[in-house]
Formats: C-alpha cells, sequence, structure tokens
C-alpha cells in the first residue's frame, strides 16, 4: 500500500496517478494524501518520476488506531537502527501539536539510549529539497503520519520530487519575457493524461511540452509554431538537451493544420496556446477578457475544424485561459461552445471514486454530489491550475475529435 503526497492543486495528482496507474484501488483520500493499492513498489519507482504532481511518494508499513502515539510508534521502527539517526516527522493533514511531537519523540529516544537529531525547521513538515539534502530517503527515515477517520497510517518516504532539477530545466532555457512559460511540472501532468509516445504540439512557444516529453518517455516528437523566433528559441533549448530523439519541426500557422502532412504519425497532442497579455488588479476587466477571447475564438474554431476533416483519432491534451477578477473565476464559456461541436471531452476524473474499503467509501462519500464538492470538479469536466497570486489561470481539458 502506497501514498502519495498531492500538489497544491490535489484533483491534478489524483488524475495524473488514475492515468499512470490505471489498475489501483484508492484507499481513501485528502486534499494532502491519496492512499491506494494494486500496484508494485517497482513500478512505483519506475514511473515516480515521471509525475508532475506528487510531491513524494511514500510506502505504508503500518495501519494503527488514529489514537496511537508517535513517538511511541518511531521508537519501536528505530529499534533495529545502529549509530545516529538523522530523521524528520510529517504529518498530514499537517498539525499544530508537530512541534510537541518532535521534542516528546527526541525525549523518548535520548531515555533509550539513541541517540538521534530531527532535521524539521520551524517544526513544519518538510519540504522536497529538506528530505533530499538530509538523504533521508536512502536512510529511510522520512517519517509520515497520516490521519484518517480510523486510522493512522505510518509510511517511509521511497521517493521526493527534486524541485532543484524543475527550476533549472525551467530557468535554464532560452526563453521571450512576452509570452507566457508553461511551468514543467505542469507539462508533465498533461502528457501524464494523454500519455503515449509519439507527441506533437502546435502551439510551441519555448518548448516546455517537449523538453518534459523527450526527458521522460517520448520516443519521437513534433512542434510547429507560426513564429520564427519561437521556432528558432525552441530548437536551441531542444539541442540543449543533447539527448538522442527523432523530431520534425515546421514553420506552420496552426489555423491550417489540416495542411501539416506528419499527423497521421502523431499518437497525442499536447499543447497551450498563448494566454495573451498579463494581467495586474489595476488593469483587469471584463472588457478586457472579452477582447482576449475574441482574439482566440476565431483560432480554436480553425484548429478544431481542421482535425476534424482530417479525422485525428488520438488524445488532444490542451489547457485554455481562465480570469479571477474580484474573487470570481470568469471562464472561456465560447471555448466551450467550440469544443463541444468538434469535441467529446474525456473526463478527467470518474464519476464516482472507486475506494478499496467500501465500509469508508460509504463513510467518506454518501451521494454524488458530495462527491463533487469534495473533489471540485468543474462543470465541464475540466481541471484547473492557477497560481495564488495570478490572475490568468489554465483550464486543463482531454479531448477527442467527433
Amino acid at each position: 500500500m502506497f501514498a502519495i503526497q498531492n500538489g497544491r492543486e490535489f484533483k491534478l495528482s489524483i488524475a495524473e496517478i488514475l492515468a499512470i496507474f490505471p489498475t489501483i484501488k484508492i484507499i481513501t483520500v485528502s486534499k494532502s494524501v491519496t492512499i491506494f493499492d494494486g500496484v508494485s513498489i517497482d513500478e512505483i519507482l519506475e514511473k515516480s518520476p515521471n509525475l508532475g504532481w506528487s510531491i513524494k511518494i511514500m510506502e505504508i508499513r503500518e495501519i494503527l488506531d488514529k489514537n496511537s502515539k508517535i513517538p511511541e510508534i518511531i521508537l519501536n521502527y528505530f529499534e533495529w537502527k545502529t549509530g545516529k539517526i538523522d530523521y524528520g516527522i510529517n504529518t498530514f493533514p499537517e498539525k499544530p501539536e508537530l512541534k510537541k511531537i518532535l521534542i516528546d519523540t527526541k525525549k523518548i529516544l535520548q531515555a533509550n539510549s539513541i541517540s538521534s537529531r530531527f532535521v524539521n525547521k520551524d517544526f513544519r513538515n518538510l519540504s522536497s529539497v529538506q528530505i533530499t539534502h538530509e538523504k533521508l530517503i536512502k536512510k529511510e527515515t522520512d517519517l509520515n503520519f497520516i490521519f484518517d477517520y480510523e486510522n493512522l497510517y505510518f509510511a517511509t518516504s521511497i521517493f521526493v520530487q527534486d524541485i532543484e532539477w524543475y527550476g533549472k530545466r525551467d530557468f535554464d532555457k532560452e526563453r521571450s519575457m512576452q509570452t507566457g512559460m508553461l511551468p514543467p511540472k505542469l507539462a508533465q501532468i498533461m502528457l501524464n493524461l494523454a500519455w503515449w509516445e509519439v507527441i506533437y504540439d502546435p502551439f510551441v512557444w519555448l518548448g516546455t511540452v517537449l523538453i518534459e516529453a523527450i526527458l521522460n518517455w517520448s520516443k519521437k516528437v513534433f512542434w510547429s509554431d507560426l513564429s520564427s523566433e519561437m521556432v528558432k528559441v525552441t530548437s536551441k533549448n531542444l539541442e540543449d538537451l543533447k539527448e538522442n530523439f527523432k523530431y520534425k519541426i515546421i514553420e506552420q500557422n496552426s489555423k491550417y493544420i489540416q495542411e501539416i502532412d506528419f499527423l497521421n504519425e502523431v499518437e497525442s497532442i499536447v499543447t497551450e496556446w498563448y494566454l495573451w497579455e498579463i494581467m495586474t488588479q489595476k488593469n483587469i476587466s471584463s472588457d478586457r477578457i472579452d477582447t482576449q477571447k475574441k482574439k482566440l475564438r476565431d483560432l480554436y474554431i480553425w484548429f478544431f475544424s481542421g482535425l476534424q476533416k482530417l479525422q485525428f483519432k488520438w488524445n488532444i491534451v490542451i489547457s485554455f485561459p481562465f480570469w479571477e477578477m474580484n474573487k470570481k473565476y470568469f471562464y472561456f464559456e465560447e471555448v466551450y461552445e467550440i469544443i463541444n461541436k468538434y469535441c467529446e471531452i474525456q473526463k478527467l476524473l470518474p464519476e464516482k471514486l472507486e475506494f478499496g474499503n467500501q465500509d469508508k467509501a460509504k463513510e467518506r462519500i454518501n451521494s454524488v454530489d458530495e462527491y463533487y464538492n469534495f473533489i471540485e470538479v468543474t462543470k465541464a469536466w475540466s481541471l484547473l491550475y492557477k497560481r495564488d497570486n495570478q490572475l490568468v489561470g489554465r483550464e486543463i481539458f482531454k479531448l477527442q475529435i467527433k
């Protein structure tokens, strides 16, 4: 049994692991953690570097009563350890009494002549960077305690994301500051939702989708863009990878996608077009949002109608902008009409979660309405991604042409 620490937008984490591990049984789920079974540790470790929205992966070691004492659990776990032990303690959800747990654990270990040091800074859960720098995965001492309605799950971490590597491959890219920059993690998620080996990005911009595809599992990539500057920048970014892969690039207006001659080789389209101009609290308005929608609408009509003419049959994972103004979301409803005309929307989350423990399922979710409220699905069954300090977010769809 395993647990994944969900990313900030936890529904993205759930959708991603269900796409990567379609046979798993979810045991329980919360905004911070998803516990599941039905997959081997070898498969977990093989695919874990490709998971964009799973902060860390844990192996469940014990299922205990929720009133069990964490310091005593740790004492029993450390009985087989020798030498000075460096460790971290994490609780999910993160509990305000973590400081007391850390201090009490230190005392009980000292009382039992176990030399130890907890590495939690400011008595908080550990970050991925802390876990990596302290080498706690190798030491098997990143200790996690997950609280459910009835149980306390004790788990040790077996994988943690390399946040520094994500940052390096993002900021080392050639870039134009006039364009939006798709985060590498989000590109990974979109690729995982598509899950095919030959990828085409028709709005390539800085090449983030293709870089992530190459670094993970794609065997061949295609890309195109109307902008000769973006074609040049992306070519430079891919050359810098120094990876052995097959690719093809063309300068092409994707309004005329039916003119592209390599679509018969493509297994999936994964893309994001321009999110348009940057908005601030001072200049955002309904009129400016409507103007941007109109600029994008014509392109998408041509794009999807062209794919329909070509009878493109593979997955399309694409993001569209949405906007936040006065604490209210404004969706690109005009694009809904377009995709409903030309596409079938593939649901990124199941209509109802199948829990491994059916008794818990009844406790957790008693109706479909409660599931909708908990999982935060949109009416269009898309997934949302938006950073707290940004006014423009991304609405992610998985589509197939009708």
